[in-house]
């Protein structure tokens, strides 16, 4: 049995806040929003599996989230995510409704939904580090990205189980969205890069356009990222000229 792309359904989030819990602290983000995850597990799944719920329910269809199923390498033939990808697709909306289209920050307006059910009081957090992180972003966005315009598919997330790491499955999620801007004629695909998947990404043709610093004002801790663009080829000429 060999592994398969779908679209991430909302009875999925069990599956794909697992991928999340166990993935995520491989990226030096997370331990910088996140330092209290162990002490406060159950908040951090409540919390994260809240953040996903809103994700893949359709009625946000801001959001597309496409999964990889894989066979479990101890011995069951039962596929099981293993693998998967969020995807700002508010482009369609934004090419509907016009430029003044409500998500402009799509990612600020889920983390809203979230503190609106109590995210704002979870315990597994740094505050100050989560604030200055989505500040940052929401900054570097606008600056390198033109706030996610209409023209554009961003890739919010992007992670695989470990133990499914180097058999292709985030190239293939990447690969999703290199044919959905090819497809419908959009500019490019923008992505704030963490260490993680900075070196896929250059070998898939991202372009790095800036190294963005997170930091709290006073601190010595720091987080970087990288601004990275795809930018879309049609008949031989970049889509964006």
């Amino acid at each position: 049995m060999s592994a398969s792309g779908r679209l991430g359904l909302l009875s999925d989030v069990d599956a794909i806040t697992n991928v999340i819990i166990k993935t995520m602290p491989l990226d030096p983000q997370w331990d910088y929003r996140f330092p209290l995850r162990k002490e406060f597990a159950e908040d951090h799944y409540k919390y994260t599996r809240m953040l996903f719920e809103y994700f893949l329910d359709p009625y946000f269809d801001d959001w597309t989230v496409m999964v990889i199923e894989d066979v479990d390498p101890a011995g069951s033939e039962k596929l099981k995510i293993v693998s998967i990808g969020v995807w700002d697709v508010s482009y369609l909306n934004k090419r509907k409704d016009g430029p003044l289209y409500l998500c402009t920050n799509c990612l600020e307006i889920a983390n809203r939904e979230v503190d609106k059910r109590g995210g704002s009081t979870r315990r597994d957090a740094n505050q100050q580090h989560f604030d200055a992180f989505h500040n940052g972003q929401a900054k570097a966005y606008k600056k390198y990205f033109g706030n996610i315009g209409p023209e554009q598919l961003h890739l919010q997330i992007l992670a695989t189980l470990p133990d499914f790491q180097r058999r292709g499955h985030a190239t293939r999620l990447c690969r999703w969205g290199m044919d959905v801007i090819r497809r419908e004629s959009l500019k490019d695909i923008s992505v704030m890069a963490s260490p993680m998947g900075y070196h896929l990404y250059t070998r898939l043709g991202f372009d790095h356009l800036a190294t963005v610093i997170i930091q709290v004002l006073g601190e010595d801790e720091k987080l970087a990222l990288q601004a990275m663009k795809y930018v879309s080829i049609v008949d031989g000429k970049l889509a964006n000229l």
